[in-house]
């Protein structure tokens, strides 16, 4: 999938931060995030340039932000790439998407009966 004019894929920088925020379960501040992708990297990362990433995935529904003292703290919105990928391709494509998912699934029996589970156990 390419990246469009909305920025539908993570870039690297992102893709770090949004590791980052998973594998720390609770969200937060700017300066932890920035200290753990400038663990091995050279030169290091401005705090500015993680706090703006940051602000851009809160904005894009991708990570939450919450007030922490006179800044944020930030955790993940989302649980995994595959759930990023899966809201990207449903905001630019809603149902057309979803019937072309369901069309593909239809091939095989295993997933269609795994995705009736899911819709029915809703």
């Amino acid at each position: 999938m390419g990246r469009s004019e909305r920025g539908a894929v993570l870039g690297p920088l992102e893709s770090a931060a949004m590791d980052v925020l998973w594998r720390a379960g609770d969200p937060l501040p700017v300066r932890a995030v920035l200290a753990e992708l400038n663990r091995d990297r050279e030169p290091p990362l401005a705090y500015t340039t993680v706090m703006t990433v940051l602000s851009r995935l809160a904005e894009r529904g991708i990570a939450r932000r919450h007030r922490a003292g006179r800044g944020y703290a930030y955790e993940a919105a989302l649980a995994s790439p595959a759930d990023i990928a899966v809201r990207q391709l449903l905001d630019e494509h809603g149902e057309a998407a979803v019937a072309s998912f369901v069309d593909h699934v239809d091939g095989d029996a295993r997933l269609r009966e795994r995705l009736r589970r899911l819709v029915e156990g809703r």
